[in-house]
């Protein structure tokens, strides 16, 4: 039995080293220098005039100059205490606000919107009501007269 479990675990590491070397067979092969492009890539045109392109690289003149009036960090924290203390008095603003309305809150408010409203707008409308708006209109075009034509 331990010959066995010998024998396996030897073939076991002779196939991991043939993979680990495969492996490294192919990362030799690579070289990140070889400029030649696949012809039958469909970039291929497009990557050999980006490499053939002059790579100028940028100035120091051509980088922004550096900010001016940036406000320090002590500046920085001065504001943000200022505005956590105005958070906080418009938060206690805000709990002193009684946000339920009783039924005397809302009455006179009830009674005003009732009576701007058109008591027959607020009603269904009457099953009639399609045929005799289609009859109205029949009646208005048969009323219209179209306007004499232009004469030059």
């Amino acid at each position: 039995m331990n010959a066995t479990l010998d024998r396996v675990a030897t073939a076991a590491a002779r196939l991991a080293g043939m993979g680990l070397m495969a492996a490294l067979a192919g990362c030799v092969s690579y070289s990140p220098f070889n400029s030649e492009t696949d012809p039958t890539s469909p970039a291929a045109q497009r990557v050999d005039a980006l490499a053939r392109a002059d790579g100028a690289y940028p100035r120091w003149e051509d980088f922004p100059a550096a900010p001016r009036d940036v406000p320090s960090a002590a500046d920085i924290r001065a504001r943000v205490v200022a505005l956590e203390a105005s958070e906080a008095t418009l938060a206690r603003q805000v709990a002193g606000i009684q946000w339920t309305l009783n039924e005397s809150d809302g009455d006179p408010w009830a009674r005003r919107t009732r009576a701007r409203i058109d008591a027959r707008l607020a009603q269904p409308a009457d099953p009639n009501a399609m045929a005799e708006a289609l009859a109205w209109a029949e009646r208005l075009r048969a009323r219209a007269n179209p306007p004499p034509p232009v004469q030059n």
